[in-house]
């Protein structure tokens, strides 16, 4: 809510598959004492939504957009915003690595990308999505990466709709199709209700498979095995994504060389990819947006006008 800390009133557009979270919120800033107005949440069917974006964006007394979520919506949202000369600060999808090196404290490691990984479902922008593991301690550090998620993230997953679990499942089963294989969960488990599955960990995987590039956006994570640092930050940058990664290493020279190359709005040594602070710029490059959240972002919300005067 950087943009009321600013001075300005806000119309936050509920999610159309949440739109009780957003009330949540609304009510919370009423019962604190926040003045009407300042903060003013709508709703909406589904199938209004292209409809109601569009009224907001090209509404005069709208001066700036903030959307957080898809790139495909977010590119829809950018445009129709440029044909009204309208700013537009985007915080949108994520294919988020993890670079484990062999000098990693491989248990500390494993915690962080399996939670990483799996933190509500996956379903976080800056979630882990890959591992690119030095091939010396694969081994070592898949072991520990199971025991990481079946001693804290084996429980069953609940996604946002049932679409997001024929997404996550459609990615693994091409996956396996072509030559990768399951290193924990189970690809077929039907549970009791459509939005729900289990955390899932893919190795083997490789360019040509969907889930290599596809943002999976659920419990799914890939594990990909390396030898150099030139290869890892290949494998790293070759996304169309740039959010958020993460590096695991105990050379802080190295570390800091890694995030110097990695394409991405945040990196962050020996610390899991969903860390986000308030006090710090978030906002991602390429694919994953522009402009900057956070309160060193707060001139994302004023704007500047020059007045001289001469005597």
């Amino acid at each position: 809510m950087f943009a009321i800390a600013a001075g300005n009133t806000v119309i936050l557009k509920s999610s159309e598959t949440a739109p009780r979270s957003f009330w949540a919120i609304g009510d919370c800033f009423r019962e604190a004492g926040l003045p009407d107005g300042v903060l003013n949440v709508i709703a909406h069917k589904p199938s209004d939504a292209p409809s109601i974006t569009k009224t907001l964006i090209e509404d005069p007394r709208v001066k700036k957009i903030n959307f957080t979520g898809s790139t495909q919506v977010g590119k829809v949202i950018a445009e129709l915003a440029g044909r009204n000369l309208k700013p537009v600060l985007l915080e949108l999808g994520g294919k988020a690595p993890a670079i484990v090196w062999e000098d990693a404290d491989l248990p500390s490691a494993a915690q962080a990308c399996a939670m990483g990984a799996y933190l509500y479902a996956g379903q976080i922008c800056m979630s882990t999505e890959r591992i690119i593991v030095h091939k010396n301690i694969a081994e070592a550090f898949e072991r520990e990466f199971v025991a990481a998620a079946k001693g804290g993230w084996s429980d069953v997953q609940v996604l946002i709709s049932e679409a997001g679990v024929k997404k996550n499942k459609l990615l693994i089963k091409d996956a396996v199709s072509k030559g990768a294989s399951i290193l924990h969960g189970e690809m077929e488990t039907i549970e009791d209700t459509n939005t729900k599955m289990k955390p899932i960990g893919v190795k083997g995987v490789r360019e040509g498979m969907d889930l290599y590039k596809t943002e999976s956006f659920g419990p799914t994570v890939s594990f990909i095995v390396v030898d150099t640092e030139e290869e890892a930050l290949r494998i790293a940058n070759d996304t169309e994504y740039g959010l958020s990664a993460a590096i695991f290493t105990e050379d802080l020279r190295r570390g800091l060389r890694f995030a110097k190359e990695i394409e991405s709005g945040a990196v962050h040594i020996n610390g899991m990819s969903v860390h986000d602070e308030s006090g710090l710029p978030h906002g991602g490059v390429k694919q994953s947006g522009y402009g900057r959240f956070g309160s060193m972002g707060m001139d994302e919300w004023v704007r500047t006008k020059t007045v001289t005067y001469k005597d």
